[in-house]
């Protein structure tokens, strides 16, 4: 997503549901938090089988292998900032610093892209 100037209207925004980016319209009323109708239905669906297993709205239920890859990418980016951090403090050549951005890149761009979908009463 492009960053805005200060003061600049945000005419985009994510789906509550499953992320997507879509357009605001203008105009009068409650901004929409959903990108289409099927999000919207199944964040209710969510909220409703949620609520009958006393989930509050903030919990949200994910398999374990979703968890799990999260974490490993997590511990991998952990992982390259203690090695920045080491290499950094030995030597802050430009030459240095450049190959510790790509690194770091290298291992924040797995953690950048993930996305977890909550799961649904048929998942």
């Amino acid at each position: 997503m492009a960053r805005r100037k200060p003061g600049e209207r945000d005419d985009r925004r994510r789906c509550d549901w499953c992320g997507r980016e879509f357009d605001v319209a203008p105009g009068p009323g409650r901004p929409r938090r959903f990108c289409r109708d099927g999000c919207r239905q199944q964040a209710y669906l969510a909220r409703k089988l949620a609520s009958s297993y006393g989930l509050g709205d903030d919990d949200v239920i994910v398999s374990r292998d979703a968890l799990e890859d999260l974490q490993s990418r997590l511990y991998c980016l952990q992982a390259a900032l203690e090695d920045i951090e080491r290499d950094l403090a030995k030597s802050a050549e430009p030459a240095d610093v450049a190959e510790a951005l790509s690194w770091l890149r290298e291992n924040a761009e797995p953690l950048a892209s993930a996305w977890i979908e909550p799961r649904t009463a048929d998942a």
